[in-house]
């Protein structure tokens, strides 16, 4: 019976493992930790830490028929897996699905829940008392977190550092206006073209070094951005941390290996682009292992370069980008409660548009997307089932 190794106990993983498992193949899944905190609620759950259970789920379901293994890897030969517990697992085909490297905002790799509970109790806290609060980033996440941050903080001098010329540069002007006036109605500054020198998160008062020589002090200081993808520890990924692979996702120097969203196709962690991913190496997989020919990965949603969603805080402000829907809906911008037409006949949200017959944007649309963001679901995790004795009061 074929082995197959999956390093990665999040949604790439957890998404490639479910269709993998069968009667014919001894699947195993390797998560560094037994619980998934789900990554889409992160910024809300470190303002809000006493929700932070409910962004949870205490244990790995793996899907039926897969093996789970909880350990970290920590290298890897053309045969075998090696983890930190001195676990080896040998495979006949490795799957690479270790997403992105967000310190802070995800746990750390073999982090116990109770000590990802104290990490996150602690820095909401800090973050509500704070006189001035510095993020590093300009990109998404950053831009979500600082509008958190205004939320529970209405008080502190909230700063946004950014390397380039303006935070989210990806947006068209369109977008750029709206997000300009939002980040001057919350008094959130911004320094543009500077880098904070500290990469690790403080919230005891301190003075940060910019690249500029400047200085800046800060009662808590976060940095909100990603530090590459997580596939360095196979020794064959390249400086981002993404696995060179051809157009199979398999990888160009070591055939038994395929990587989902962490590969040199994976243009943006975006959750129907690893789905489509994850379906490109369930499939490729079965036929390597049977010798047969591979597919060829095409990306259905290669129009998305960007989120299509963006937060500005929880209940301020979000917006759906017309511009990164599948197909060109900016052809209907005026539809009464778009995108969930007929609008307010439909049953859904009406306020998840705004307002009646306008762009799908505003507090509403934040409110909608903060409702959703613990549906986990699809992975077939029951989110909000941290311990009793692990939650936080």
């Amino acid at each position: 019976m074929p082995k197959i190794v999956i390093v990665g106990g999040g949604y790439s993983g957890i998404t490639t493992a479910k269709g993998l498992a069968g009667k014919d193949r001894d699947v195993t899944l390797v998560s560094s930790t037994p619980y998934l905190e789900w990554g889409i609620a992160a910024s809300y759950s470190l303002t809000h830490p006493e929700e932070l259970h409910k962004a949870v789920a205490g244990k790995i379901d793996p899907p039926k028929g897969v093996n789970l293994v909880i350990g970290t890897a920590v290298s890897m030969t053309d045969t075998e897996v090696l983890l930190d517990n001195q676990q080896v697992l040998p495979y006949d085909a490795l799957v690479i699905a270790t997403g992105l490297n967000i310190p802070l905002f995800r746990p750390r790799l073999g982090q116990s829940w109770a000590e990802r509970s104290k990490e996150v109790t602690e820095v909401g806290n800090a973050l509500r008392k704070a006189s001035t609060v510095v993020i590093a980033g300009g990109g998404p996440i950053a831009v979500e977190f600082a509008g958190d941050v205004r939320e529970v903080n209405p008080s502190a001098k909230v700063t946004l550092v950014c390397s380039g010329d303006r935070a989210l540069p990806y947006l068209n002007w369109e977008y750029r206006r709206k997000l300009d006036k939002m980040l001057k109605t919350l008094n959130i500054e911004v320094l543009t073209n500077e880098r904070v020198t500290d990469e690790e998160h403080s919230i005891t008062k301190k003075e940060l070094t910019l690249s500029s020589g400047k200085t800046l002090e800060a009662d808590c200081f976060i940095p909100a951005y990603t530090r590459g993808y997580g596939a360095g520890w196979t020794g064959l990924a390249d400086s981002s941390g993404k696995i060179p692979v051809n157009k199979h996702l398999q990888c160009e120097s070591a055939p038994k290996v395929f990587a989902v969203g962490c590969s040199t196709l994976s243009k943006m962690s975006e959750q129907w682009k690893i789905i489509f991913e994850a379906s490109t190496v369930q499939s490729n997989v079965v036929k390597f292992l049977k010798n047969s020919s591979l597919s060829t990965h095409f990306d259905h949603h290669f129009n998305v370069t960007h989120p299509k969603t963006q937060k500005i805080g929880a209940s301020t402000f979000a917006w759906y980008d017309l511009t990164q829907m599948f197909i060109n809906i900016k052809a209907w911008p005026f539809l009464c409660g778009f995108p969930f037409f007929p609008g307010c006949l439909c049953g859904c949200d009406v306020m998840a548009c705004g307002y009646c017959c306008n762009y799908p944007e505003g507090a509403g649309t934040a409110r909608q997307l903060t409702k959703s963001m613990y549906q986990a679901a699809e992975l077939g995790q029951k989110l909000g089932t941290a311990p009793e004795q692990q939650e936080m009061k």
